[in-house]
């Protein structure tokens, strides 16, 4: 009888042990995954307090003209070609362009994408509000881009509410 009680008595106690064990792997994986949550909300703090904690006046301008500086250009062609017709006294000139957005904020791509029937109908009246004779010179093309960069932030900044686009690239500049 007194074996058996001895058994009995190991038994519970290798139960108990095994209950013990697993309610320490427990509390240490509970612990490790406070400890993980912690320090993510420490390193998110710690890189967004400058944004969070910095002056609440600063201008949107500033802060899209400090973010579009930075990681890779990304470039959307626009297809297909703008094609535009000029009345220059008795003949018809045609203008040929082939353009490219540049932006560095994905999300200004993802919206441009969406949205590229507006942007093209907005560069179409840019391009047709155009002197022909003006767009032979250096200065009217810089003119034009950057008439055309506006057309299509405009449209970027109303849907993502900041510009998005930084310029419009001429790949094909053709006049005749």
């Amino acid at each position: 009888m007194a074996n058996e009680t001895d058994a009995e008595t190991e038994a519970e106690q290798a139960e108990s042990s095994g209950a013990k064990q697993k309610l320490k792997w427990i509390a240490l994986i509970a612990l490790g995954v406070i400890l993980v949550a912690t320090l993510s909300v420490v390193g998110t703090w710690f890189m967004l307090s400058d944004r969070i904690g910095g002056d609440a006046s600063a201008d949107t301008d500033e802060m899209m003209d400090a973010s579009a500086m930075t990681g890779p250009a990304s470039y959307l062609a626009l297809q297909p070609a703008f094609i535009v017709n000029y009345q220059v006294g008795t003949r018809t000139r045609f203008l040929q362009l082939e353009l490219s957005l540049v932006t560095r904020d994905p999300a200004a791509i993802d919206v441009a994408n969406t949205h590229m029937p507006v942007i093209r109908n907005n560069l179409l009246a840019v391009l047709a509000d155009q002197d022909y004779e003006r767009l032979h010179s250096v200065e009217g093309k810089q003119v034009l881009v950057s008439e055309l960069t506006a057309a299509a932030q405009t449209v970027v900044e109303s849907h993502l509410g900041r510009p998005g686009i930084e310029t419009v690239l001429f790949r094909s500049f053709v006049m005749q």
